[in-house]
């Protein structure tokens, strides 16, 4: 029996470049994607095909459609209305197939919320100017349609830590990078592929072991002289700090990477060093408990 696959929300504001994205992510046979066609409501842009970009319905087709719940999850944006046709998404879930959901944020919460086995993903622009021109780019739109598109967006942004992963789209190349590392990562490509993420840690130990062992024998010590009842001595005695510091490290350095900067560095040690120097203010070396937002640079 497959196992089955995974939905992967791929989100982000309108303009942020997603469709650029997932057109060279399905081009991967090693990540096993498909791809979901939404429904819309929208007029077809040139060049766009019915039943392969979007299906396009009239506004009382798509109504009929969310009445007999057709829809994973649907939502109005500028005046149209969008939504992922359920049938066909758990077709390929069923087959083993990954479906990438290329959706509005609105749509997107609604899946994180009534949906499982679901990774999300948020597709950051560089700058709000950047995502502004990429927008006029397309000559589709209105002066009226643009900044309302612009206007949503900066509603839609601050939603992005509701994510797993928040990937910042500079390029498509560094973007297409980043998310498909994330996916080796979650176990959504072919077993023979192996994600960055794996090297880092070691780097990581490296750098730790090199440079910040005194910092790892004080954190433990700090944590048993500062244990003040029975749980927390034995929360202390199990503790092992070295562990505990790889891990915040290699996690927020891979965060931050995908966030904001050349993924084409995450396995230089000269880069992950940079990125470690400015986390390591940010632990706390007396306590076990962290901070669970590293947030800044």
């Amino acid at each position: 029996m497959k196992n089955k696959g995974k939905m992967i929300i791929i989100s982000g504001p309108s303009g942020v470049g997603k469709g650029s994205v997932n057109g060279q992510l399905l081009t991967n046979k090693d990540l096993k994607l498909e791809y979901s066609v939404s429904m819309t409501t929208r007029a077809p842009r040139e060049g766009e095909v019915d039943g392969v970009n979007y299906f396009f319905v009239t506004k009382e087709e798509f109504v009929k459609a969310i009445v007999n719940n057709e829809l994973i999850e649907y939502a109005n944006f500028v005046g149209n209305s969008y939504g992922t046709p359920r049938k066909y998404v758990e077709e390929k879930l069923n087959e083993g197939k990954n479906v990438i959901l290329e959706i509005e944020v609105d749509g997107a919460t609604q899946v994180l919320r009534n949906e499982e086995n679901v990774l999300s993903i948020f597709l950051m622009p560089p700058t709000l100017n950047e995502l502004e021109a990429r927008i006029k780019g397309r000559a589709t739109e209105s002066d009226d349609k643009i900044k309302s598109r612009l206007d949503k967006a900066l509603l839609e942004i601050p939603l992005k830590h509701n994510y797993d992963y928040i990937v910042e789209n500079d390029s498509v190349q560094n973007a297409v990078a980043k998310i498909t590392d994330i996916l080796i990562r979650e176990k959504c490509a072919a077993k023979n592929t192996e994600s960055k993420f794996k090297k880092l840690v070691k780097i990581v130990e490296e750098i730790v072991d090199e440079k910040y062992i005194y910092f790892v024998n004080n954190w433990e010590a700090n944590v048993k002289l500062l244990a003040n009842n029975r749980e927390d001595k034995e929360k202390a005695k199990n503790f092992v700090a070295r562990d505990q510091l790889i891990k915040i490290l290699s996690s927020e350095v891979y965060r931050k990477t995908l966030a904001h900067g050349d993924f084409a560095k995450i396995n230089e040690k000269e880069y992950v060093d940079f990125k470690i120097q400015k986390l390591m203010f940010k632990i706390n070396f007396f306590s076990i408990q962290q901070r669970s937002d590293f947030s800044g640079d």
